[in-house]
């Protein structure tokens, strides 16, 4: 965690953040973005044709109660990290796994719903509504609430949620707890995907976007470093209050 502004850092990620919506937005460039989209979604969804255990298992993945099992899991991620934590770590660690949680709320509430979906609003529609033949699990199994359909599917909320959490646990806990964080946060990106709910797209350049913006801030200067060293002062006045 830095005490100062890392500009090289931080302009190599808005540089990134630049070459992918200009991939996404300039026509040239989309038609390969198109041909990816549709390559790979109709890969992933046909997968659900002909296997009624798979469609359940994905069903089940992307119902809105799944959300809050996929929420204990990350914090399981940090849970874990914080215990093998040396114990004069683990306040500033509580307080890093603070800000986090805080930060992905806010840009969540803030950017992807009240910006891109109550004021800018792309129209978007998902590839559902687009590619042919499409399986759409909410016809498979009506008797479950399965999002497979939107008109506005750029960015994803749930990848932004899985992308953000990927990044900030890996930068904080290093390499050796990169692998699973990252394999785990794809998974969580899986279930809108494969029901055609958002393209390859809206995860790699819309809330991939999103999350390079933030976490560049959050962590190429000092925002961090000072909310997390404020919330662990915080817990050191409680405990000389209870002492």
């Amino acid at each position: 965690m830095i005490t100062s502004y890392k500009l090289k850092s931080f302009f190599l990620l808005q540089t990134l953040l630049t070459l992918l919506l200009v991939s996404l937005f300039w026509p040239k460039a989309a038609v390969y973005w198109q041909k990816l989209d549709i390559a790979f979604f109709k890969l992933i969804n046909q997968s659900l044709l002909n296997s009624h255990h798979w469609q359940i298992f994905w069903a089940c993945a992307n119902h809105k109660y799944a959300d809050w099992l996929e929420d204990l899991c990350i914090l399981a991620f940090f849970t874990i990290w914080i215990q093998k934590s040396p114990s004069s770590l683990r306040k500033i660690r509580i307080a890093q796994l603070l800000f986090c949680v805080l930060y992905i709320a806010f840009i969540l509430f803030f950017v992807n719903r009240m910006i891109f979906r109550d004021l800018i609003s792309i129209p978007r529609p998902s590839p559902s509504l687009i590619v042919e033949n499409s399986v759409m699990l909410s016809e498979k199994i009506p008797w479950m609430k399965i999002k497979d359909v939107s008109k506005t599917s750029f960015p994803g909320d749930h990848a932004t949620t899985a992308l953000l959490f990927a990044s900030s646990f890996s930068y904080l806990a290093g390499w050796r707890f990169a692998i699973p964080a990252w394999i785990y946060g794809s998974f969580l990106c899986m279930p809108r995907l494969i029901t055609g709910a958002h393209w390859l797209s809206d995860v790699i350049v819309g809330s991939g976007g999103i999350a390079l913006f933030f976490l560049s801030i959050a962590f190429c200067t000092p925002l961090s470093h000072n909310i997390s060293s404020y919330l662990a002062s915080i817990f050191n006045k409680k405990r000389v209050v209870s002492n």
